[in-house]
C-alpha cells in the first residue's frame, strides 16, 4: 500500500527531524552567551546584552511552539529513544524559558 503525505506531514516529519539539535544548539549558545567573560560595563553594551538574551529566548520560546504545533510528542516516532530525547530537550527548554519569565 503506497501512502501519499499531505504537506502537514511532511513538514511534521522535517520538523521532528532537526528540532531536537536546533533546541539543544539554542540551549548551549543561549547559556554561553550568559556566563562568557563579556559583562557589559556600559549602559548601551548592557542594553545591547540585553536585547541579544531577548531574542534568544524568543527563538527558543519559538522552537517550544513549534514543537507544540507539530505535536512531536505523541508518539508518531516510533522510536521510545528519540521520543524520550526529545521530551527532555523540550522539558529543559521550557525550564529555561520559565526561569526567564519568573526574573522579568
Amino acid at each position: 500500500v503506497f501512502m501519499v503525505q499531505t504537506l502537514e506531514e511532511k513538514s511534521r516529519d522535517k520538523i521532528a527531524a532537526f528540532l531536537p539539535e536546533a533546541l539543544k544548539h539554542s540551549l548551549d549558545s543561549y547559556h554561553q552567551f550568559i556566563i562568557s567573560d563579556d559583562h557589559p560595563e556600559d549602559a548601551t553594551s548592557f542594553t545591547a546584552h540585553h536585547n541579544a538574551c531577548k531574542v534568544a529566548i524568543a527563538h527558543i520560546e519559538l522552537l517550544l511552539k513549534l514543537a507544540k504545533w507539530a505535536d512531536l510528542l505523541t508518539g508518531c516516532n516510533q522510536n521510545e529513544t528519540d521520543d524520550r530525547l526529545l521530551a527532555d530537550i523540550i522539558a529543559q527548554a521550557q525550564s529555561e524559558l520559565d526561569q526567564y519569565s519568573d526574573k522579568v
